[in-house]
């Protein structure tokens, strides 16, 4: 007869082999994705993100000491093309490589979210990065990107990453550094960057007003994606960040003669052509301009103004106008003011063919050489709308403003001073115009202020040319 005890025994150790053999294979069921009770977690999108395989090739860029890495994906179902440098610098390049690595990351995270929600593994992706590289002074170099990324043709998305850095140091260079570490000088350019994103014609009527106003404070953090591109600082903004996706990534460019006088001395540009002076508490200066005239009473009222008080003046004149007003042209310049070519009918060059542009150009330097014998020396382009077709065509320096009196807005004759007081810097070229009569009513007390703050008047080519000595 058998031993009950030992069978209670033998019964007990099977269950718990059982049991443990039970609890394997739900683990191993568990691990492995097949329950049809496991939910999707991050953990499993990560797994996959690893397991896209990429193409990489090297090849040496147009630029000592930098090579330009391109990396394509190997899965169609998921594609990406991606652009970025390497350079001798460990530091710089580490820097570049989580930039891409994060990028490529939230791509592909991105992809395999929408799948999931959508639950529809067939969808596709579409993810660029493509890099400009610019050259400053041989020591400096500016990496521009910019990441387009797009899921199923509906999200999309296009934002901008830069860097500055010393090419002889690898050490970064940031917005803090380029001002010389000084907020009022930060203030002068968020001011001049405000004034240039309200007055653009080709972004205006897509800005999102008070996203610009509060990302145009002068806050450092607002002014990170920079770049030195041909002499000009390039302010950049994403895509939808200060304007409707309808007005594309806007950029703001400004020539780095006009910020001399607030940059660090190693950053100020070299270009002997269109240099600006370093201020000094003793050597106050100031531009005044005037568009759209020459209008036969109110321009022959500002020359009187400015005569009262010895100051000369640039009139950026508008081409129809001077074949109109050709003896008050002669005045102007006879009176020791400065000439700029404004375009024939003040259209947004930016719309316009490059043959439309020369032909708004040459026409307006024809008209004013007949008036006066002199060609105009310097060129605004209208609403200081300008792309690389006008600037490569325009044989003169392009000059805008660093102060908007808004005179063109209120056409009031007591909102021009305030506006001047408010904004006023050392170097600062003013923006008025000679065909509103509250502009030519109100200039009285703006040079009379500016008098007495010890200011002398010159014109856009003499703040554009002059350098002090050291």
């Amino acid at each position: 007869m058998e031993n009950p005890r030992k069978a209670r025994g033998l019964d007990s150790l099977l269950l718990s082999a059982i049991f443990l053999i039970t609890v394997v294979i739900a683990v191993f069921i568990f691990i492995s994705g097949d329950s049809k009770f496991q939910r999707n977690t991050s953990a499993a999108n990560k797994d996959k993100v690893g397991e896209v395989t990429s193409n990489l090739t090297e090849t040496q860029s147009g630029f000592p000491d930098i090579q330009i890495i391109k990396e394509s994906s190997n899965d169609i179902s998921i594609p990406f093309s991606i652009q970025y440098p390497k350079t001798k610098f460990n530091t710089v390049n580490k820097e570049i490589s989580k930039y891409i690595a994060d990028s490529k990351e939230n791509y592909l995270d991105t992809v395999y979210l929408f799948r999931n929600e959508n639950k529809n593994n067939s969808v596709v992706g579409d993810f660029r990065i493509s890099l400009q590289i610019h050259q400053y002074k041989n020591d400096y170099y500016s990496f521009v990107f910019t990441n387009k990324s797009s899921v199923d043709k509906t999200k999309y998305d296009a934002t901008i990453q830069t860097y500055l850095f010393n090419n002889n140091t690898g050490e970064f260079v940031n917005m803090h550094q380029l001002l010389d570490e000084k907020v009022k000088n930060l203030e002068v350019l968020a001011d001049y960057i405000q004034n240039q994103i309200t007055s653009n014609q080709a972004y205006k009527k897509y800005l999102y007003k008070e996203k610009v106003l509060a990302l145009t404070e002068p806050k450092w953090r607002h002014f990170k994606k920079f770049a030195i591109v041909e002499n000009e600082l390039v302010i950049y903004y994403d895509k939808n960040e200060i304007a409707s996706p309808l007005a594309g990534m806007p950029t703001i460019r400004i020539p780095l003669s006009y910020l001399n006088p607030i940059l660090d001395e190693k950053y100020r540009t070299n270009d002997t052509s269109s240099n600006t002076i370093i201020p000094t508490h003793k050597n106050k200066r100031v531009a005044l301009t005037f568009d759209d005239g020459p209008h036969e009473k109110v321009t022959k009222q500002i020359l009187q103004t400015l005569d009262k008080y010895d100051a000369k003046a640039t009139f950026f004149m508008v081409g129809h106008r001077v074949e109109n007003n050709a003896s008050l042209v002669k005045e102007v310049l006879a009176s020791g003011h400065e000439i700029g070519n404004h375009s024939w009918n003040h259209s947004n060059l930016t719309t316009l063919t490059p043959k439309q542009v020369l032909a708004q150009y040459n026409s307006t330097n024809d008209v004013i050489y007949e008036a006066t014998g002199q060609y105009p020396t310097v060129f605004r382009p209208p609403y200081g709308a300008r792309n690389k077709c006008v600037n490569d065509l325009v044989s003169v320096p392009i000059v805008l403003w660093t102060i908007d009196t808004l005179d063109w807005k209120y056409r009031d004759a007591n909102k021009i001073l305030p506006m001047v007081k408010q904004k006023m810097h050392n170097n600062a070229i003013i923006l008025m115009h000679d065909i509103h009569q509250s502009t030519a009513d109100g200039l009285d007390s703006v040079l009379a202020y500016l008098q007495a703050e010890g200011y002398e008047f010159v014109t856009v080519s003499e703040i554009l040319n002059y350098q002090t000595s050291k």
